[in-house]
């Protein structure tokens, strides 16, 4: 970021000189550059493994997207300078400049990596009934819910697209930094409203899910983690603005909090099955709860706490399910133990390698 200068009344100046880390700083940039790059593959590889995008908030994910792209532009403006000298000389000498730049590059590879994440998810969202109300622009219509993600990732385009717009123009023209100075900054307030509001969305998502679902702990977590290293530096270390690092502190703690609360109701196996978890999870449901009829075969279970009726050469065993009558609990014994239903107190499950990412 830029140095702050009381000299300045727009409050930060562009950088104008490369810098020289050392090597212990920039070992650090290459792993947070590395970093940033993977922290959405972990989410993207839930949504494609479980093949639903159950759990995830939309809206967050264009928020966030939006909200990338838009501090990408910050950071473009205040380096500006520092990346027209980088391409003064040769190319070694651009590749040794790329340490004054590391801001520059996390935050674009972070904002590619987790844009990933949002055509994947559209990808295997279920088409309900979406609402659009927005009263103060006389706006009361229903989408289907891929319509109104297909608009949702347009209308993230069309706002980066017109962001950027004015400050391509001017390094166009001008090449310098010092005229984008006060967008720069409006930019960067905008970045800071984002911050604070864009996972509002993916809290009210979760809280009435009652589970992660395909939602990431491991994507969420690690960022979590790193965005409170980040706080502790600006506070303790640089002593930097409360502004600077308030609205990433509230991001980060609403971060903490999803995942705990999600947490919460993984382990106590309290995930509701309803219509969004996709197609085939009613009946899984019904099935549990005992409430299938009889005219469907595969629901016409055995169970000697709910009064069921037992199939034909039931005989009993020590799990409270029957084994067909002659298996002395071999194969097909055990096929039928595995078909017995879910613990309808919890519809718990062994768990696999995803759900812990």
């Amino acid at each position: 970021m830029a140095d702050l200068d009381p000299e300045v009344s727009s409050g930060y100046t562009c950088l104008n000189e490369l810098e020289n880390p050392g090597a212990g700083a920039t070992a650090l940039g290459v792993f947070s550059i590395l970093f940033s790059t993977c922290v959405g593959i972990p989410q993207a590889y839930k949504i494609w493994r479980l093949k639903s995008s159950r759990g995830i908030s939309f809206l967050t994910l264009g928020l966030g997207n939006i909200g990338s792209f838009l501090y990408v532009l910050n950071l473009v403006i205040l380096h500006y300078n520092q990346i027209t000298l980088s391409l003064s000389r040769d190319f070694t000498f651009w590749v040794s400049a790329q340490r004054s730049l590391t801001f520059v590059w996390v935050e674009l590879l972070n904002a590619l990596s987790m844009l990933c994440i949002y055509p994947l998810a559209s990808l295997y969202v279920v088409d309900e009934p979406c609402p659009v109300k927005i009263p103060s622009l006389g706006i009361n219509t229903v989408y289907s819910m891929r319509d109104a993600v297909y608009y949702g990732f347009l209308v993230q385009v069309g706002v980066v697209f017109v962001a950027w717009l004015p400050a391509v123009f001017v390094f166009s023209v001008d090449g310098r930094c010092e005229p984008l100075m006060l967008y720069g900054n409006f930019v960067g307030f905008l970045v800071g409203v984002i911050i604070v509001v864009k996972f509002l969305p993916q809290l009210r998502e979760s809280w009435y899910a009652r589970g992660s679902y395909s939602l990431s702990y491991l994507t969420y977590g690690v960022d979590a983690a790193a965005g409170i290293v980040a706080w502790a530096q600006k506070v303790f270390v640089t002593n930097e603005r409360v502004s600077s690092w308030l609205p990433p502190l509230f991001l980060h703690a609403l971060e903490i909090f999803v995942l705990c609360l999600n947490f919460y109701h993984d382990r106590a196996g309290h995930q509701d099955m309803s219509r969004r978890h996709g197609p085939g999870h009613d009946a899984h449901r019904r099935r549990a709860s005992g409430d299938e009829r009889d005219d469907d075969p595969e629901a016409r279970y055995h169970h000697p706490g709910r009064g069921t009726a037992a199939p034909p050469g039931y005989v009993d065993d020590d799990w409270g399910y029957g084994a067909g009558r002659g298996t002395g609990g071999g194969r097909d014994g055990d096929a039928q133990r595995l078909l017995r239903p879910l613990s309808p107190s919890g519809m718990r499950r062994q768990r696999s390698f995803t759900d812990f990412l």
